[in-house]
């Protein structure tokens, strides 16, 4: 039986990327193509036929160039869709004994009362951390020896609507659809483990779509996300000084935060055959003030969390939006009083921050084809028999 071909979909708020692995070589994919589209704001997508087509547009692509059709895709969830519930759950195992997977799976699935009702679905659960006999705090109980097992679980759930969106999407490219949680898959395989097992704040920012966690051990504790990115960095240039939005992209792009620039320093874009300069100190005045404005947002998100957020936990700085731009990082840890690195994945060909949703749910599609399973991911909502079977009628 040959080997099942499977994707991911990665839905950022200003491009589609869909990347099929190769089931022979690790860390080599078969097929990477992006599409840009309208993307997403508060939580809503802006152009849905847009989105339709581009997704079909990137599977035929994909099945074009690779001589094969798709059995599936994993479809990366961003976080403007999800929500993170974090339940203690406890079960008594009996008699001392050891721990084993099953366990584990049982443990997963005591908690998760989300099953479609009350307008979200589970697609990703991971622990926090597991408690045994004598309050004994572990991460990996499975081998160890107890009569009773407790673990601060962290739940992904997604919107319905999300889903109901995007199974109309498996039924029109006729491939069917899993869901993961985006920012959990860059949880738990692009942030460090040093970093999760001290607490860590985890800040991407996007286009126009930023998302903020604070992640400890193997879970999430809190997670909220709000529409700001660098598409504002750009639309406020054209707001403030009337460039052509095109162009603004471009000087986002050039920016540098850090510069002390003497009077004729100027930013230059090349534009059908001439060169357009840009006054340094102005460009960067705008920019520094969404920067900040961005900065802000982030400080309020951390905030919010319900589980204390101890003064030394860093934030790890990645995605589209701010990372690359210099001096961007340190306006973020003025505003925070927190230090702040830039995080970029650890994996061939997609290690640049932009890169860090993707390069998360290719690792955790990874461990399903090595592993069979998923450990940490075994409650992803699966629509293959649900929606294939539902519709053979």
């Amino acid at each position: 039986m040959s080997a099942k071909k499977v994707a991911v979909l990665d839905i950022g708020s200003d491009a589609v990327t869909l990347v099929m692995q190769d089931r022979k070589y690790a860390n080599n994919f078969a097929f990477k193509a992006s599409a840009e589209y309208d993307g997403f704001q508060d939580g809503e997508f802006l152009d849905m036929e847009g989105l339709f087509r581009v997704v079909d547009s990137l599977v035929r692509e994909c099945e074009a160039s690779a001589f094969c059709e798709l059995d599936e895709i994993m479809v990366g969830v961003p976080g403007e869709f999800t929500s993170i519930v974090c339940k203690t759950v406890e079960q008594e195992l009996g008699a001392e004994r050891k721990i084993t997977d099953r366990d584990l799976d049982a443990l997963y699935a005591l908690g998760n009362s989300y099953n479609g009702e009350a307008g979200y679905t589970c697609i990703s659960a991971s622990p926090v951390y597991y408690v045994l006999d004598d309050n004994d705090y572990t991460i990996t109980p499975a081998g160890r020896t107890a009569s009773k097992i407790g673990c601060l679980m962290s739940y992904a759930v997604c919107e319905n609507s999300f889903i109901s969106l995007f199974n109309r999407i498996s039924e029109s490219v006729r491939v069917p659809f899993v869901y993961a949680s985006a920012m959990l898959a860059e949880v738990m395989y692009v942030v460090p483990e040093k970093y999760r097992d001290e607490g860590v704040i985890l800040a991407d920012v996007g286009y126009i779509s930023t998302s903020v966690a604070y992640a400890m051990g193997d879970g999430i504790l809190h997670a909220t996300a709000f529409s700001l990115g660098r598409g504002n960095i750009a639309g406020d240039i054209t707001t403030v000084d009337g460039v052509p939005f095109d162009v603004s992209l471009e000087l986002v792009d050039k920016l540098n935060l850090n510069l002390q620039p003497s009077v004729g320093d100027a930013y230059y874009v090349s534009r059908d055959g001439e060169t357009l300069s840009y006054d340094v100190s102005r460009i960067n005045a705008i920019a520094y003030d969404r920067v900040q404005n961005i900065a802000e947002y982030v400080h309020e998100a951390i905030k919010m969390s319900e589980y204390e957020v101890p003064r030394e936990a860093k934030i790890l700085l990645t995605g589209s939006g701010i990372a690359n731009i210099p001096g961007a990082r340190e306006c973020l840890a003025k505003v925070t009083g927190r230090a702040v690195e830039i995080l970029s994945p650890d994996l061939m060909q997609f290690n640049k921050p932009r890169h860090a949703s993707l390069a998360g749910l290719l690792v955790v599609q990874q461990h399903q084809i090595v592993k069979g399973k998923l450990k940490l991911f075994d409650l992803l909502y699966k629509l293959k028999d649900k929606f294939f079977g539902r519709n053979k009628k």
